[in-house]
């Protein structure tokens, strides 16, 4: 017999926010946690059925959608080396294009052909401008109606970006600021520019770092009213002040190779890197390498190479590359369970205080039954389509983007 499960209101992992109708405004969506406040999100649907529109995309991309409003904002990249980038506007309501932005990037950069490309990193928006970047160098600033106020080229200024598979962070939106992560090959840095202008409000060079996709993330300190932007890289994670690019405070135990983007709840910052790596949980807050003193627990099980983790109510779950999904408590790291799911994963967890989404390489999406001490399957749904870039949920309705469309599941 399935064990049935007490809800509760969803509340640490997504701060609080309350169960409403909300803007999926960039990367990971609410909090960068991928965590929705909403309830009574679709859990069936199919090829055929429950699809309420589905849109064509031009060229090719795996960023996921980000929602404010009416509109939809994704970006794609075409050509024989992937360097036509565009900028797209959908209506939520029916998936008809509103405008397109038809770009050039400046240096393109070697991308793997079945998956990254270089509209890789998910664009983000404040319902007046939205922010995009490309594995280009490109940076980009558009009002809402698709007048270009702004670019930089990234590239031309601090040397061509090289990274293997292409960029995917994700640029973050701190005050006025707009945050960009560049671990590459090449001379790696972060950099912080203007929202309104462009230009730089700081820059720190990453000697140390050498390669990453991991997208960077701001938490809170305690009841101090201060945060911190994590940036993880290779072999550790940083904390710096946000509003100076001042490093804080080091923490050790990530691979060489970081792709996933931590998330934060309890007080603590939730990372992991892999494969071979492990998760970590971390108390912000510190000066130097605070390894040994504020490292909460550590597990190395399900560790995943690609997709983020989610943690809803006090577990955090994982799903690594192979489909081996893992629900550790977040409190100690101990695990609860651990079972084998259908397909590869690039796509990463999406969830809300009642389930969580999974979204394998093959189009098919396995729910669970959130906050549960056992696995409990609620639905598998196939459309039959590739799934590379992360879902969004966003007013009742949840959008899936595959290698050809963006698909709207939610009531007619």
């Amino acid at each position: 017999m399935k064990t049935v499960c007490n809800f509760i209101v969803l509340t640490a992992a997504i701060h609080g926010a309350l169960a409403r109708a909300e803007n999926w405004a960039g990367w990971r969506g609410p909090n960068r946690n991928a965590v929705s406040p909403e309830k009574n999100i679709p859990t069936t649907w199919s090829e055929n059925e429950g699809v309420r529109w589905r849109s064509q995309l031009p060229g090719a991309g795996i960023s996921s959608p980000v929602i404010w409003g009416e509109r939809i904002f994704l970006t794609s990249s075409d050509g024989p080396k992937q360097d036509n980038l565009h900028v797209i506007c959908l209506s939520r309501r029916d998936g008809r294009e509103l405008w397109r932005q038809r770009l050039w990037g400046t240096s393109p950069t070697r991308y793997h052909a079945t998956k990254s490309n270089m509209a890789s990193p998910t664009p983000v928006t404040d319902g007046k401008h939205v922010f995009a970047f490309f594995g280009t160098g490109d940076l980009f600033c558009f009002e809402i109606d698709g007048h270009l106020v702004w670019h930089r080229s990234l590239a031309s200024e601090y040397g061509r970006f090289e990274n293997r598979f292409a960029a995917t962070s994700s640029p973050l939106l701190h005050g006025d600021m707009v945050i960009v992560q560049c671990d590459h090959y090449g001379d790696s840095y972060a950099v912080a520019v203007d929202q309104n202008t462009g230009a730089d409000r700081w820059k720190v060079e990453r000697p140390d770092e050498w390669l990453s996709w991991s997208s960077p993330q701001i938490v809170p300190v305690g009841d101090t009213g201060k945060h911190e932007l994590l940036l993880c890289g290779s072999l550790k994670i940083d904390g710096f002040d946000p509003q100076t690019g001042s490093k804080l405070w080091t923490v050790g135990g990530l691979q060489q190779e970081c792709i996933p983007t931590p998330v934060f709840g309890h007080g603590l910052i939730y990372a992991v890197s892999g494969p071979g790596g492990k998760s970590l949980a971390i108390r912000p807050g510190g000066h130097g390498d605070v390894s040994d003193s504020h490292v909460v627990w550590e597990n190395s099980r399900g560790v995943p190479f690609v997709p983020s983790a989610i943690l809803v109510g006090d577990l955090y779950y994982l799903v690594d590359d192979d489909g081996i999904a893992t629900c550790l408590d977040a409190r100690d790291g101990k695990r609860v369970w651990q079972k084998r799911l259908a397909g590869r994963y690039t796509a990463s967890a999406i969830g809300t205080g009642e389930h969580i989404y999974f979204f394998n390489e093959d189009g098919e999406t396995i729910v669970i039954r959130a906050k549960c001490n056992n696995f409990e399957q609620i639905s598998r749904n196939r459309i039959n389509e590739p799934v590379f870039a992360s879902p969004a949920i966003s007013q009742g309705d949840l959008f899936i983007r595959t290698t050809k469309e963006l698909l709207c599941i939610g009531p007619d």
